[in-house]
């Protein structure tokens, strides 16, 4: 075939279980999959569209493959991956570190960003990296009220994510675990064949492989087997992150599934926040597309290597 020829260097991340030649296989068959679908790739582009990246760099599964196609208001992506590891997007407020500092210093029942996340950035060089950056870890505490709070600077929103499975069950089957809030959203409540979707879930789900060192990944989250076409909104009625997670290890597939995903932040959530901090506004930067570099909360997240193996065409 043509356009599978890597004309940038993987970059092995330390504690990896897999060499060059393992990851480029990956990557070329992930393109494969990925261009199969005829809605991603454009005619100029090839394999070097992809961006590489492996969560867990000691558990072989956790590696993912990327095609971002739109990245601003809103971002579209084609994924392939075998264990997608349990994560959220979690809304980031952001305070002066001079009247909190970060670490234990922060507003009550949050958590400082940087302390549980490596790779932790903020959105784009515009927002100071010296700014404390928090989430919310108490769920009785609402945004409302840290918008109250003496020093704070501003909110960035986190992504609601809309999954489609594009490959038919008889080629792959992947089983996405979610939090359980999820079918109360209103779009999923919309969605009559996720109840069809869960039971298939609760039948098969002892199917699929979860990596034995990733104990707990699944735990409280709901199955889903989604057939070919359908959807999954990955939302909280209440902006908290949803967590989710998926397994594409299962006996019978022939190959990698992939995934589509369309995200944008919740229209309702931008408007309600209040108005930057007149301060700091000056020359600052609203974050565009994903920010999944500022907001992505991940269950394991001391763990989680985020640079990517192999970066991409758009940041964001």
């Amino acid at each position: 075939m043509t356009g599978d020829k890597l004309l940038r260097q993987i970059s092995i991340p330390e504690g990896s279980t897999m060499n060059q030649q393992l990851y480029k296989e990956f990557l070329i068959k992930a393109y494969e999959l990925v261009l199969e679908r005829g809605q991603y790739f454009t005619p100029d582009e090839d394999v070097n569209s992809l961006e590489l990246a492996h969560l867990i760099p000691s558990v072989p599964e956790t590696i993912i493959a990327i095609y971002v196609g739109i990245n601003d208001a809103v971002c579209n992506k084609g994924l392939v991956s075998p264990f997608l590891v349990r994560h959220g997007h979690n809304n980031v407020f952001v305070f002066d570190q001079e009247v909190y500092s970060g670490q234990s210093d922060v507003p009550a029942g949050t958590i400082d960003a940087k302390s549980i996340l490596n790779g932790f950035e903020p959105p784009n060089e515009t927002w100071n990296k010296q700014w404390t950056y928090i989430m919310i870890e108490d769920p009785a505490r609402t945004f409302e009220s840290l918008w109250q709070e003496k020093g704070y600077i501003d909110m960035i929103p986190a992504k609601f994510e809309d999954f489609t499975v594009l490959t038919a069950p008889e080629q792959s089957r992947v089983c996405v675990f979610i939090d359980p809030k999820a079918f109360e959203h209103p779009v999923n409540i919309s969605r009559p064949y996720l109840k069809t979707a869960r039971d298939r879930g609760q039948k098969i789900v002892s199917d699929f492989k979860i990596p034995s060192v990733l104990e707990g990944e699944t735990d409280e989250l709901v199955p889903v087997v989604l057939n070919q076409g359908e959807k999954l909104y990955v939302a909280r009625t209440d902006f908290g992150p949803c967590a989710h997670c998926w397994s594409n290890l299962y006996p019978d597939n022939k190959t990698y599934a992939v995934v589509n995903e369309n995200s944008a932040v919740p229209l309702d959530l931008v408007i309600a926040k209040p108005p930057i901090n007149s301060k700091y506004a000056r020359g600052l930067i609203p974050p565009k597309g994903s920010a999944d570099m500022t907001t992505d909360w991940f269950y394991r997240g001391r763990q989680i290597v985020r640079r990517p193996v192999l970066q991409g065409l758009f940041k964001g």
